[in-house]
Parts: C-alpha cells; sequence; structure tokens
C-alpha cells in the first residue's frame, strides 16, 4: 500500500514513510514557508523516533530553526503556533489509525492545518524537488524545548476554570497511549479535579484501536463504574478526538460530542457551526433550538476550520468526536472539549447522564469498503449510479440527501477505503445495497 498524500497529512504504515521520503517532505515544507522557524512534536508512536530524525535533517537542510517539543498532543502544538510567532510546525501522529501507521501534519502560522490552496503549492514544491538547500555552515539550529516550557504550561493556564468547583470531580481519563501521564496532570491541576489516567504509558502502543468509538470504550467504562468516577473520556493518540463516557460507564456516541459542545456554548453566546456532510443531523437539532445556521463542508479538519475561518464561527467540528473553538485555537482540541463539558456539569450541578439524556442516540451507520487504490474512484462512480437522487458532489465523493435521511460516500484522506456513512431508519438498507454491489 502506497502513502497517502492529502493536506490531512502525509500518512502511511510502517516502513512506507521512509526517512528519504520523510527529509524530502520536510524540504518541501522549509521551502513554501521561506525556511523560518519550525516546531515539531509527536504521539509516542515508536515509529516517531526514527521519523523525528529525518525531518529534523529535512528542515535544519533547508535552513529551519528547529524546535522539538517532543511528545506533545497536536492541539497544543497548533495552539503554541497562534500564540506565537513561529513560522509552521510538524507533527507526527497518525491519530485514530493504528499503531502501525505513523504522518507528518504540515501546520501553518496560525495553527491550523493547510488549507487547498497552500497544500497545492506545498505538493507542487515536493514533487519538482526544488527545494531550499544550504551549505554546511548555514544549516538550520536545533533544540529540544525544555527553555520553552513556558509555552506548555500557557496552554494549561489558558484552561483554568475561573472558580472553584462546587464538589470534588473525578474523571478517568483514556490517552489511547499518545502521550505520558505528565499531561493528565496539568489538565488535573488546570479544570481542579481528580483524573484517572489509563493508557498514559510512553511505550506508544496499545492493543486496542486508538479511536474514540464505542467499541473501544468498554474499558474505560468498566474503570468508571470501579472508581465511582463523575465520568470518562476516550481520547485517540494525537487528542484531537473525544468521546465522553457517563457516570455509570455507559459511552455515549462519538457523533454526540459536537451536539453537547455546541449546545454548551451556544448557552454562553451565538455562533453559526461548521461540520462536514458526514456528520449526524443530532447537531442541526441544536442549531435550530439555539436560531444559528449550520453550514457544512467535505470531510477534514483542513476544510472544517478553513470554512470555520470563513464563516466566522466560533464552532465547528466532525462526527468523529472533533471539536474547534476558534476564539481558543485553530484545531480539533480534545482538551477544551474537556474544559468547557466540566466547567458546565460543575455550575448547572448536573452529571454526565443528565445531558446525554437531552439528546437521542443517533440513528447513523458507518461502513468501510476497503479496495485498491487505483480502482476507488470508479467504484465511488458506481455506487453513485445506484442513487437517481440529487447528488452533492465533494472533493472525495458525493452527499445524497434523502430528506429524513442521508448518505454520505468517499474515499478515505487517510486509508485506502471507501467511507460510506448514513443516517435514518431504513439507511441501512441502503447500505446493504452498496455492500451487495461490490462483493
Amino acid at each position: 500500500m502506497s502513502i497517502k498524500l492529502s493536506i490531512s497529512g502525509i500518512r502511511g504504515q510502517f516502513h512506507e514513510l521512509t526517512p528519504n521520503r520523510v527529509t524530502q517532505f520536510a524540504q518541501a515544507f522549509s521551502t513554501y514557508i521561506g525556511r523560518g522557524s519550525v516546531i515539531i512534536g509527536s504521539d509516542a508512536r515508536p515509529s516517531g523516533k526514527f521519523i523525528r530524525e529525518a525531518l529534523i535533517a529535512g528542515l535544519t537542510s533547508s535552513g529551519s530553526q528547529v524546535l522539538d517539543y517532543g511528545i506533545l498532543p497536536t492541539p497544543i502544538l497548533q495552539w503554541i503556533l497562534k500564540n506565537s510567532s513561529y513560522s509552521g510546525g510538524v507533527s507526527i501522529t497518525a491519530g485514530h489509525n493504528t499503531f502501525d501507521w505513523n504522518c507528518l501534519i504540515f501546520l501553518s502560522a496560525d495553527g491550523s492545518y493547510l488549507n487547498h490552496l497552500e497544500g497545492l503549492e506545498f505538493f507542487n514544491i515536493y514533487h519538482s524537488g526544488n527545494f531550499t538547500k544550504k551549505s554546511f555552515d548555514k544549516l538550520g539550529k536545533y533544540s529540544m524545548y525544555s527553555p520553552h516550557r513556558e509555552f506548555i504550561d500557557s496552554y494549561f493556564q489558558s484552561l483554568q476554570l475561573k472558580t472553584e468547583p462546587r464538589k470534588p470531580w473525578k474523571f478517568v481519563l483514556d490517552c489511547s497511549n499518545g502521550f505520558g501521564p505528565e499531561i493528565v496532570e496539568q489538565l488535573s491541576r488546570s479544570l481542579k479535579v481528580k483524573m484517572i489516567p489509563i493508557f498514559c504509558g510512553k511505550d506508544g502502543f496499545t492493543a486496542k484501536d486508538p479511536e474514540p468509538t464505542i467499541r473501544n470504550a468498554n474499558l474505560l467504562g468498566t474503570i468508571v463504574r470501579e472508581t465511582d468516577s463523575s465520568g470518562g473520556f476516550l481520547l485517540n493518540s494525537d487528542a484531537s478526538r473525544v468521546l465522553v463516557v457517563d457516570e455509570t460507564g455507559l459511552p455515549l456516541s462519538e457523533e454526540l460530542t459536537l451536539p453537547i459542545f455546541s449546545m454548551i456554548l451556544l448557552e454562553e453566546h451565538k455562533s453559526d457551526i461548521v461540520t462536514n456532510y458526514s456528520t449526524s443531523r443530532s447537531v442541526d437539532q441544536v442549531a435550530k433550538k439555539f436560531g444559528v445556521r449550520v453550514f457544512r463542508t467535505d470531510v477534514g479538519q483542513p476544510f472544517v476550520v478553513q470554512s470555520v475561518k470563513n464563516t466566522k464561527a466560533f464552532i465547528g467540528g466532525e462526527g468523529s468526536g472533533s471539536v474547534v473553538y476558534s476564539p481558543f485555537s485553530l484545531g480539533f482540541d480534545s482538551f477544551i472539549f474537556i474544559k468547557k463539558m466540566v466547567e458546565y456539569l460543575d455550575k448547572k450541578n448536573l452529571s454526565v447522564s443528565d445531558i446525554s439524556h437531552r439528546f437521542s442516540t443517533p440513528d447513523i451507520y458507518k461502513e468501510t469498503i476497503h479496495f485498491p487504490p487505483d480502482k476507488i474512484y470508479s467504484l465511488l462512480e458506481k455506487i453513485g449510479d445506484l442513487f437517481q437522487e440529487d447528488k452533492i458532489r465533494l472533493k472525495d465523493g458525493f452527499y445524497i440527501d434523502f430528506g429524513e435521511e442521508w448518505l454520505c460516500i468517499r474515499a478515505s484522506a487517510t486509508v485506502s477505503m471507501v467511507r460510506v456513512i448514513g443516517e435514518g431508519s431504513s439507511i441501512a438498507h441502503r447500505i446493504a445495497r452498496i455492500k451487495e454491489m461490490v462483493e
């Protein structure tokens, strides 16, 4: 399987992201930003160690000054970029993918992913091979983050609750082995609540998938019950996605993360909401209640965040458990969700289940069809021909609105597969037709 190139990241399985390729992508990025200063960080995947070395070699050989933050969740790296004067950043993480995968995520100076046009320019440089190359005496300098620890401290200071909690709160936080317990400790101090870390080692590997889904939250739910905690949060390895578990150990659908976040923020001030075409309409129900609009985009953090910028919305996210709060940062950030959730629970004297009971579980279906990369788009066209209804053409597939129901069919930006997501009481039958055709 070849590596996947997109503005959502340069992604591949182990040994596909070779040191030579990583170095060339790093040189292309340094050339794209005009050298300057670049900050880097990673999750704790074992392959991150050799990818980091190749990344540093490429950036410094093209003249960039590199500051290495070591193992650090992507949202914190994005916040640092927004609140500093660095020229760009790179996060080494495959987020929700299993641990045999890794990825290079290139970040703009404001902390956002490269947008579509920026990505075209970056990839043009990469494919041309016309990189800036410095002589041995003019290489960029490399340093570790230790002297600049205040940026990380400032991030957690920005999450601090304004008042002391009214009662003691205790939550379990599953880090999917993306980072160490010191991050959890800082979050705990900022929110003034007890956080019990699980899967927060630095060996960078866990047998369960690092994707926040109900299936992967069963152990977290058990620990919440056994420790008599107020609830729990399941993150992916780079902390860009989050799923909530209530005080009884019951996992909430990852599709409810954005609606809950939107409800909490809209009680503070009005804002339109940005999400993608494959996200549950539960968020539309929240928007209707508060009299705001929902804008939908192609799937992926770059498209959602760019639309947040264009519409001047405060709230964005996806049904994968991702949220962005633009006054805070321009990245999908699970920690700002946790802060807002804890603050709301304490202010309103509610339990997690009190909030979840306000929402019905989305009647949503998600299927994946693995297919050779050279045949995926012809498969998409064949699937599209099954349905005579009007289709909204997306960059990587299409969206079909059946009125009460909808279906989104698209090529994955991360793996060689077609993703089929739909919502509605009879949508499973439509998806079954698609699977029969493929089989």
